[in-house]
């Protein structure tokens, strides 16, 4: 009765162990996946911590495997990696004529404040921050120049809408990388203007032409007519030459002069 009664006793505490074991299991995997205490922050992100009690924290959680107090905190994972931007702003020229600047925005968030930058603007940043600081930015830029000259200032407008960009972006823990300009539009009153300008254009350096050939030609002709001239005065002088010669020999008897010597000179050709 005794070894059947330890039997029992031993089997009872085995069998509290094995429940025990069981609760302690059960309450671990509560813990884990019901009330998931544990946060993996991916690569090129950051995560930002919201206690129910105190609001955002300073502290934030880096890549990897991160805890929370569950029921607590929550956290907001932030993509600090470049990011782009493609935004088409409206602007004016120094002479008050419309354009339209297609820009391409690189940028990265500031991973050591994005605390700051969640709890004073939100995850909406672009649609509040960056996309009316490029049209600030390329209103500031197209004023400065004359409509005729910002295709050729183009490095120019690049460089003060990026300048002036970078600065907005600063003050809201924002980091500008780079800003290309993709397209310049202007409007279609100035595009007909620009049109008819080239058509005048072409029409001053076709007269120009025309009438450089018009001149080219008057020279040619000049110097023919010269060159003709001269050639019938050639001939003239070589007429006249031999005019004389048969006038000379028409007249002559036949006899050679005869010298105070009494010799006879001999015949020169005087036509030559």
């Amino acid at each position: 009765m005794a070894n059947e009664f330890d039997v029992r006793k031993s089997f009872s505490r085995e069998s509290m162990k094995g429940m025990s074991g069981l609760i302690i299991a059960g309450v671990v995997l509560l813990f884990l996946f019901v009330l998931n205490p544990i946060v993996i922050v991916g690569a090129g992100e950051r995560g930002v911590v919201f206690s129910r009690f105190s609001g955002v924290k300073e502290g934030i959680m880096q890549e990897g495997l991160n805890f929370r107090l569950p029921g607590i905190e929550s956290v907001i994972k932030m993509d600090v990696k470049t990011q782009k931007l493609t935004r088409s702003s409206e602007g004016a020229s120094k002479d008050l004529q419309s354009v339209q600047i297609t820009t391409v925005v690189n940028y990265h968030l500031d991973a050591a404040k994005v605390g700051k930058l969640y709890q004073e603007v939100g995850m909406d940043f672009e649609r509040k921050v960056i996309e009316p600081s490029i049209e600030e930015a390329v209103k500031a830029g197209t004023a400065l120049f004359p409509v005729e000259n910002i295709i050729v200032e183009r490095p120019k407008l690049k460089a003060v809408i990026t300048e002036t960009l970078g600065k907005k972006l600063l003050l809201y823990d924002l980091m500008l990388e780079d800003v290309n300009i993709t397209d310049i539009r202007f409007s279609d009153e100035f595009n007909r203007v620009v049109e008819q300008k080239q058509i005048e254009e072409q029409k001053i350096k076709t007269a120009e032409y025309q009438k450089k050939q018009a001149e080219q030609h008057k020279q040619r002709v000049i110097l023919e007519a010269e060159g003709e001239a001269e050639k019938q005065r050639l001939i003239r002088t070589e007429l006249t030459k031999d005019i004389i010669s048969m006038e000379w020999i028409k007249k002559w008897d036949g006899k050679l002069p005869v010298t105070v010597l009494g010799d006879s000179m001999p015949l020169i050709n005087i036509g030559k």
